[in-house]
C-alpha cells in the first residue's frame, strides 16, 4: 500500500474514536454516541463528506465555545401533531434526533408528526433520520438549510445553502426501501471542496467561480475554494425547492437564512443558529404496513425490470447504491484518505484518543 492509498478502518473503530473525542470535548456520552452513529453511517454509505472527518470541526467549535457541549434540548408541542425542538446551539445531531423521535411519537398517535428545529447546527446526513423513520413503518422526510454556497438561478452571487432534502419509505418484503438523500444544488459543496483538495477535475455543471464562470479545476486552497459557488440542481426547479426549504427552516423558526448563516469551516467567532424540518407519516394510518410492503415490492420489481439505457448496467432504486456500498464497507472497512487520517490523528493526539489504523 502506497502513502496515497486510503486506510481501511472498520466502522466500529471509527465509531469508538468519534465517541471518544466528542466526550473529551465535553459532550455527554449519549450525545457523543448519536453523533458518532450519524457520522459513521455516512462513511458506510459512501458519503464521506459527512463522515468522521467532521469530528475535527465539531471538536474545535466545542473547544471555542461555539457549540454548547451539554445543551438543554427542549420540545414544545404546538398542536396535536406539531412541535418545535430548541437545540440550545448544541450538536445538530442531538437536536435532530430528538425531533425525529418526537415526530415518530406524534405519527403513531395522529398519523402524522411534524417538528421544526431551531438553534441547531450541522446535523450530518439527512438519510440517517429519514431511514430511521422508514425502518419504523413511516414515510420519513426532512430537510435543512445551510451556509451560503449556491447561486440562485440566473445569479452569480451565492445565497442558499446546498439545502439537503431526504425522503425515505419502508422496505418491501423482498426489495430494499427507498431513501433519496440529495442536495438541492447539483452536488453538495463538500464534493467540490474534496475534489479541490484531491487535485481532481469536476464536471462543468457542478460549480462556478466568483465571476459566475463555469469551473472544472477547483483549487486546493480553501481561501480560494470559499469563493466558489455550487449551482442549483435542475436550474429553476432546484432554486424553487431551496426557497421552500428556507421558508420552513429559517422563516418559520426565526433562524438566519441564506448568507446570514455562519460558515462552520471559516467563522471561528460566532455561534451558528440553524433550523431543520422533520416529518413522519405513519403508513398504518392509510393501509396495513404489510400491504404497503407488498406494493413497494411490486413497483420496485417493475422498475428493476426496465432495460438499462446505453452506458448503464441496470436501473437502480434511489438509495440502492449507498446500500450496496454499506454492505461492502461493513466487510472491508471504510476508506480513510491520507488527508483525513492526518487530520484525525492530530485531533486524537490533542485529546488523548488515538486514531485507529
Amino acid at each position: 500500500m502506497s502513502n496515497n492509498d486510503p486506510k481501511m478502518i472498520p466502522a466500529e473503530e471509527l465509531r469508538a474514536f468519534a465517541v471518544g473525542v466528542l466526550e473529551k470535548a465535553g459532550c455527554p456520552r449519549p450525545h457523543a454516541e448519536v453523533t458518532a452513529e450519524t457520522l459513521v453511517e455516512s462513511n458506510l454509505r459512501g458519503v464521506d463528506t459527512h463522515g468522521v472527518f467532521l469530528c475535527d470541526n465539531y471538536c474545535k467549535r466545542l473547544d471555542r465555545g461555539l457549540f454548547t457541549p451539554k445543551p438543554n434540548v427542549t420540545f414544545t408541542k404546538k398542536r396535536t401533531a406539531l412541535g418545535v425542538v430548541d437545540g440550545d446551539c448544541g450538536l445538530g445531531q442531538v437536536a435532530t434526533w430528538e425531533a425525529t423521535q418526537r415526530a415518530l411519537e406524534m405519527a403513531r398517535e395522529c398519523g402524522v408528526g411534524a417538528v421544526s428545529v431551531r438553534n441547531s447546527n450541522h446535523f450530518g446526513a439527512a438519510a440517517f433520520y429519514a431511514q430511521y423513520l422508514a425502518d419504523n413503518g413511516c414515510i420519513g422526510m426532512l430537510w435543512s438549510h445551510g451556509e451560503s454556497d449556491v447561486v440562485p438561478f440566473g445569479g452569480r452571487q451565492k445565497f442558499f445553502g446546498t439545502a439537503p432534502i431526504c425522503f425515505a419509505a419502508p422496505a418491501g418484503h423482498q426489495t430494499p426501501g427507498y431513501c433519496a438523500d440529495m442536495a438541492t444544488s447539483q452536488v453538495a459543496f463538500g464534493k467540490i471542496r474534496a475534489a479541490g483538495h484531491a487535485g481532481k477535475e469536476i464536471p462543468p455543471d457542478w460549480a462556478v467561480d466568483a465571476e459566475g464562470n463555469v469551473l472544472t479545476k477547483p483549487a486546493s486552497d480553501d481561501a480560494i475554494i470559499k469563493n466558489y459557488s455550487a449551482v442549483p440542481m435542475a436550474g429553476a426547479k432546484g432554486y424553487g425547492v431551496a426557497v421552500m426549504i428556507e421558508a420552513t427552516c429559517a422563516l418559520l423558526t426565526g433562524m438566519p437564512y441564506g448568507p446570514h448563516i455562519i460558515r462552520k469551516f471559516d467563522d471561528w467567532e460566532n455561534v451558528s443558529a440553524m433550523g431543520h424540518y422533520v416529518q413522519a407519516i405513519d403508513v398504518e394510518a392509510f393501509l396495513p404496513l404489510d400491504a404497503f410492503r407488498r406494493r413497494i415490492d411490486e413497483m420496485f420489481r417493475e422498475l428493476k425490470a426496465i432495460p438499462p439505457a446505453p452506458g448503464y448496467d441496470e436501473v437502480m432504486i434511489p438509495g440502492e447504491p449507498e446500500l450496496r456500498t454499506k454492505t461492502q464497507r461493513l466487510e472491508t472497512g471504510c476508506p480513510i484518505s491520507p488527508e483525513t487520517d492526518e487530520l484525525l490523528t492530530a485531533l486524537g493526539e490533542r485529546l488523548g484518543v488515538p486514531f485507529p489504523g
